[in-house]
């Protein structure tokens, strides 16, 4: 369970990276 919530908090840190600088070029 722990290393399973780990790698969800890891998949959510990367879809940030990618996603937050997307989001303020658009704005």
């Amino acid at each position: 369970l722990l290393e399973n919530g780990g790698l969800y908090w890891h998949l959510v840190d990367l879809i940030w990276i990618f996603l937050f600088p997307l989001f303020y070029l658009i704005t």
